[in-house]
């Protein structure tokens, strides 16, 4: 049977009065935030990045107006009433360049935060690795000339779904939120995407590990094994390439083949070779 549309609306209103009543009962520990001192120093807003498993965390201490990305997936339609109840703006899309509606996303959030808005990207989504930074922290960053600031949320009262590849975390009521933002990142003349996303990864592991160590080692072991798995898949397809290209030298004539029109590793290279073989049939 066919789940009406209506559903997924229905649903995220009630997960959002949830929350919002769940929100009441948090208290937030906050140490080393920047935000206000970097934008009165810079007069720009900033580039807030978080792990996926902390989005719902990040909920409890949002600031008005930040542009936040969503997906265009079922999920992201149960979270949109959640993010514009808690002052959020929604960005359809996602940060991983690629991605369903990737570009478009990253576009009006550019667009967003160079009109003095603040913008928060879970920078590892929205399919992981976990831990892994995306290009779209670093690209919002640099073409926006805004510092990026990383911080993670640890709910001490919490509901982890082990089985998800992020291990999101659901706040429980009354739970104590230690927020830990670490020391903002400025993008640099000359600097690579690749680069700054790496800083950006490396700043979140770290505090993550001082924060949530137990935590932070299960996803370090998970992640281990993610780029395990990753390798394997990589060696296996270039074994099949491989393997292919050496059916293709031994079908042509071996890569010694001093046949005209064939190159050495077997590759026929126009109709010489063609013509060639009429002359010996």
């Amino acid at each position: 049977m066919k789940v009406p549309t209506l559903v997924n609306p229905v649903i995220g209103a009630g997960i959002a009065v949830t929350f919002k009543l769940f929100r009441l009962t948090f208290r937030i520990r906050v140490r080393n935030d920047q935000r206000e001192r970097v934008v009165q120093r810079t007069g720009k807003q900033y580039a807030l990045a978080i792990l996926h498993a902390h989005q719902l965390a990040a909920l409890s201490l949002s600031a008005p107006r930040v542009g936040a990305m969503v997906s265009r997936s079922r999920d992201g339609d149960l979270l949109m009433p959640l993010l514009r109840g808690n002052g959020c703006v929604p960005i359809r899309g996602s940060s991983g360049v690629g991605e369903k509606g990737g570009a478009t996303a990253l576009t009006k959030m550019i667009r967003h935060v160079k009109d003095g808005n603040p913008s928060v990207i879970a920078v590892d989504g929205p399919r992981g690795p976990r831990g892994v930074a995306q290009k779209g922290i670093a690209m919002v960053a640099m073409k926006a000339e805004v510092p990026i600031i990383p911080v993670v949320l640890i709910p001490r009262r919490r509901w982890i779904m082990s089985k998800a590849w992020d291990r999101m975390q659901i706040l429980l009521p009354f739970t104590l939120v230690d927020a830990m933002f670490g020391d903002p990142i400025f993008p640099t003349p000359g600097e690579s995407i690749d680069d700054l996303r790496a800083k950006v990864a490396e700043s979140l592991r770290v505090m993550e590990h001082r924060m949530d160590p137990e935590e932070a080692a299960i996803c370090d072991q998970q992640c281990r094994k993610s780029s395990g798995k990753r390798r394997n898949k990589r060696e296996r397809s270039s074994d099949e390439a491989t393997t292919q290209s050496d059916d293709i030298v031994q079908s042509v004539g071996g890569q010694d083949s001093l046949v005209p029109g064939v190159e050495p590793n077997g590759v026929a290279v126009g109709a010489d070779s063609i013509s060639l073989k009429r002359q010996a049939a």
